[in-house]
């Protein structure tokens, strides 16, 4: 889809509550803060979750919007029915990976727990049943935390599921599946012990996020970027990829990258680095951080963006690339997140916070609108 379609109001087709043209009022949206907000500024220290829950644009809204204003909605806050975040076994090991890479081992350890699987680990009420019966202990209680705890009086060293994630719970840490927290580690490592890499993740600060207000067609639109890790002439982010087909990682990669659109991430993570200095001028920095040093950031006028995957399956392997002011790619990433904040700002006016749709008038095939192996025996 080019700049122009997806910027352009035909593409859209109005609401019922918007067929009169009325512009929709967007400062509910744009320029209130009500709780779950945070006021525009730089955080040191501000856990992932009220950051993913403030509704300020990020990369994801970004590329989501360029694909499909349609698309954003469902996934917006303005839709009811939008499917929860779940936590998956794939996002807990790359928050893992993060956190050991970019905070180091300690804070890796002090927020993760690896999985107990050797096998007198006790789950079932027939296992805690078991053990009370075979050391001659009559089973006491009728549900199943009653048989814990007449466990745990006799022995409080056995190993019961239940209580071990309790306590884990109680500590704050997540327990990941002993072949991720193992692999979390080993990752950790090899990105650290990478001749190439070594110092990427190292004179900065990791987890910084970023709050800014920018004015496009007139309107305020609130905006946001966690950046994995600021230095003074750059950031860093740390990705994670399969690799299914087995083919060389470095193509992976640049694959991923494209069908991302990691470029108009870049360019969104770089727009936020350059509101940074305004915001430190102003005083509006938020959390424990060195301000010699966060001067030094503000002050700087170029730098560029580092991508750094890891191969989340299969052997460890490691690649990464940048991009550098004036880089091309970086060009078209900027270009098409201004489309994608122009459709935002149409798309609140058009339909406010009731369902975005947009228009596919139904239109005659053409032989050019297939696959090349169409046709083909």
């Amino acid at each position: 889809m080019s700049v122009t379609e997806i910027s352009n109001p035909e593409n859209f087709s109005r609401s019922a509550a918007g067929a009169d043209g009325a512009a929709v009022d967007l400062s509910g949206f744009v320029t209130a803060a009500p709780d779950g907000r945070h006021e525009d500024g730089v955080y040191f220290g501000l856990d992932e979750k009220p950051y993913h829950a403030d509704d300020a644009l990020g990369s994801t809204d970004i590329r989501r919007l360029f694909q499909s204003p349609a698309e954003w909605w469902w996934h917006s806050s303005f839709n009811l029915l939008r499917p929860a975040d779940v936590r998956t076994r794939f996002k807990d090991f790359g928050s893992a990976v993060h956190k050991h890479v970019l905070e180091g081992p300690a804070a890796f350890h002090a927020s993760y727990q690896r999985e107990y699987d050797a096998p007198d680990l006790l789950d079932t009420v027939s296992d805690l049943k078991g053990w009370l019966t075979e050391r001659n202990y009559k089973p006491h209680g009728k549900v199943k935390d009653d048989f814990v705890q007449q466990i745990l009086a006799l022995d409080p060293t056995v190993k019961i599921k239940d209580e071990i994630e309790r306590v884990a719970e109680q500590e704050g840490k997540i327990i990941l599946k002993a072949d991720a927290y193992d692999r979390a580690v080993l990752s950790g490592a090899m990105i650290a012990k990478s001749p190439d890499l070594e110092q990427a993740f190292q004179g900065g600060a990791p987890e910084v996020s970023v709050f800014w207000t920018e004015e496009i067609d007139g309107q305020a639109v609130r905006c946001k970027s966690r950046f994995d890790y600021l230095k003074v002439r750059g950031l860093g982010d740390l990705k994670s990829t399969t690799n299914p087909k087995q083919i060389d990682f470095g193509v992976v990669c640049r694959n991923a990258f494209a069908e991302r659109r990691m470029d108009m991430q870049a360019a969104h993570y770089l727009r936020g680095r350059a509101a940074l200095r305004g915001l430190v001028d102003a005083g509006k920095v938020v959390g424990d951080h060195d301000a010699d040093w966060l001067r030094r950031v503000a002050d700087q006028e170029e730098y560029g963006f580092a991508f750094v995957f890891f191969q989340s399956e299969g052997a460890p392997s490691v690649w990464a690339a940048s991009l550098s002011p004036g880089n091309t790619i970086l060009e078209t990433g900027q270009t098409h997140r201004e489309a994608a904040l122009l459709a935002f700002t149409y798309g609140l006016r058009t339909f406010g916070n009731s369902m975005w749709l947009k228009r596919e008038p139904m239109a005659e095939m053409d032989i050019s609108d297939l696959p090349m192996w169409w046709g083909r025996r």
